[in-house]
């Protein structure tokens, strides 16, 4: 009898059945990191399809269609009764080197200036696993027309699109996707524009970014209209400009050759004589004004003015704008519409920046677009919208209606939330984030702070209980947990409901240095961590159970020593004890309902 070879062992394969991808693509995966890690080098035999299938719990089938794929790729051989090998020509070489330096006391790292820090809200990277997130911009996945995105990737991706790719037009872009934008989008504002009066860019932070640095140089006077974009503003003072803000009112005069930036969230209703005034006050000072209004998701069924562009006849408005982020797969591309003298010195300023969005997203876009796909998704995600901005309202007025007041701006996805008391917003928000909620403090442009409770990243199914969670911490319902288990009124989990409790928990809470963190506690007694705002921080550990403590050890963390623990479940809410009784930390169980653990400790 053959032996087959101990890369079965190695490989140490775990397939997730439950994960994204199939079973199939998820070996796939396993044995290209296996050869390029060196763990299956050139001309190694690999396990037979019967023992591998055996040795890691999947069908023979799904292992000879992932041989069959890699083989198809050049990445494994088959030789007729030998078996399936590595190929010897797998470009997988690992040249030699020395240690890198990863440390902060590199000399790259001292080169670096200070960051710049404006205390603004940072949104942790796991913020779809809370249970409460009134975050504004951030996109839960009952609003994304999925199926119809599939459908305009699949037509951007075919094999007659894909020898166009390379092929390109030059510095422009897409003309279909121009055209739709020309014939579709555009107009709904009143812009009449050529395919030669647009430019996409990767965002609408982007084209801003561009027309501000094609059109200010040290000393021209920028005026920005409340409330102002943080990033464009610092921008604009590092390039020397002589930043100011723009009189509401509009009674002072503009500085001569004034560029004049109008506010992302600002919209001017049907028959106010303000967007005039204002292109008048610009022509006065000899000026130009940039028009930055990203496109918004809700409406309030009011008609909306057109926009400056459309009321432009000297050639002075660069509109700014792009399309709806909350029907986007990501980050929407910007549009920047004006004269194309303007346009084609932006594509240089593009091209030098070598920052275009790529041939195969403008074209999905334009199918999207072109299909129908982006007026029914806005319509459908407006409709949502409204009724979830109505929750949010009648849960405020419900359970804040005596300590706050809301403010909203035409055609907004979130609320402002100002509270009558002396209440410190940041601290508010660290613990609301504790319990669950995730809001964000901000400056209004009238000096005051607030919360801004989006709704766009939460159902409305999630909205009331969310509301109530806030309004019982600004109560002092929600108490600091106990700080010795002996005085928490919650009896410690104990024996078989321990470890059924935490048997595939998913836990969130904040680091001692204020980070966000998800911890996964595995039922096969394998855990793992993630820390950090962008997921950077990240260990490996195991968990077990003696007697009624639950212990755990990370590789790295905590110094990679072991721990054991009496653990309190209150809600929603999970809080650790050491072994002398003393609170270590707390953190809040996700994707876990309540009458789960009510069945844990019966």
């Amino acid at each position: 009898m053959t032996r087959e070879p101990r890369a079965v062992d190695e490989l140490n394969i775990v397939l997730d059945p439950s994960g994204p991808l199939s079973l199939q693509h998820q070996l796939r995966y396993w044995i290209v990191h296996a050869i390029h890690s060196g763990v299956l080098r050139p001309g190694r035999r690999l396990p037979s399809s019967r023992a591998l299938s055996t040795r890691i719990g999947v069908s023979r089938n799904t292992v000879g269609l992932a041989y069959d794929a890699l083989i198809a790729e050049g990445l494994l051989v088959s030789r007729p009764r030998s078996g399936i090998f590595v190929a010897s020509d797998t470009p997988v070489g690992r040249v030699a080197a020395g240690q890198a330096t990863t440390g902060r006391e590199s000399v790259l790292a001292g080169r670096l200036t200070a960051p710049s820090d404006d205390g603004g809200f940072r949104c942790p990277n796991n913020w779809h696993l809370y249970p409460f997130p009134f975050l504004d911009g951030r996109i839960d996945p009952e609003l994304l027309p999925v199926v119809e995105w599939r459908e305009a990737m699949r037509l951007a991706s075919t094999r007659h699109e894909a020898l166009e790719w390379n092929r390109g037009s030059g510095d422009g872009d897409d003309p279909m996707l121009l055209e739709e934008l020309r014939s579709k989008v555009l107009p709904g504002r009143g812009i009449d524009a050529g395919l030669d009066h647009l430019l996409v860019t990767l965002s609408a932070r982007h084209a801003l970014q561009l027309v501000g640095d094609l059109l200010v140089r040290r000393g021209v006077p920028v005026v920005l209209e409340a409330p102002v974009d943080a990033t464009f503003e610092r921008r604009m003072r590092e390039r020397g400009a002589d930043v100011s803000s723009l009189d509401p009112e509009l009674a002072r005069p503009l500085p001569q050759g004034a560029v004049v930036v109008t506010s992302a969230r600002r919209a001017f209703e049907a028959g106010s004589t303000r967007p005039q005034r204002l292109l008048e006050a610009v022509s006065a000072a000899d000026g130009v004004l940039v028009e930055h209004t990203p496109a918004s998701a809700t409406s309030d069924g009011d008609r909306l003015a057109p926009a400056l562009r459309a009321l432009d006849v000297e050639g002075r408005v660069i509109h700014v704008s792009s399309l709806v982020r909350a029907v986007s797969c990501g980050e929407p591309p910007g549009v920047v519409a004006t004269v194309p003298a303007v346009i084609e010195r932006l594509r240089q300023q593009r091209r030098s920046q070598g920052a275009v969005l790529p041939p195969v997203l403008q074209r999905a876009w334009a199918h999207f677009i072109g299909l129908g796909h982006y007026s029914a998704a806005l319509a459908r995600t407006a409709r949502i919208l409204r009724r979830r901005r109505t929750a949010l309202r009648d849960a405020l007025n419900h359970h804040l209606h005596e300590r706050a007041s809301i403010r909203i701006l035409p055609g907004g996805s979130a609320y402002w939330l100002r509270l009558a008391d002396n209440v410190d917003l940041r601290e508010l928000a660290r613990q609301a984030a504790a319990v669950g909620v995730l809001v964000e403090p901000v400056r209004l442009n009238d000096g005051h702070d607030a919360l801004c409770m989006g709704i766009t990243s939460l159902s409305e199914a999630c909205i009331r209980d969310g509301v109530r969670t806030l309004s019982r911490l600004l109560r002092d319902d929600l108490s600091p947990a106990p700080h010795r288990l002996d005085r928490d009124p919650v009896a410690p989990l104990r024996g078989r409901a321990l470890r059924r409790a935490m048997s595939g928990v998913r836990l969130l809470y904040n680091t001692v240095y204020g980070e966000p963190c998800t911890l996964e506690l595995r039922a096969d007694g394998s855990m793992a961590g993630v820390a950090g705002a962008g997921g950077e921080d990240c260990d490996q550990g195991r968990w077990w159970i003696e007697g009624d403590l639950w212990c755990r050890q990370w590789q790295q963390w905590a110094y990679g020593e072991a721990a054991a623990f009496s653990i309190v479940i209150d809600s929603d809410q999970l809080r650790w004890y050491s072994e002398t009784g003393m609170l270590v930390d707390t953190a809040v169980i996700i994707r876990r309902s309540r009458r789960d653990v009510d069945s844990v400790r019966r």
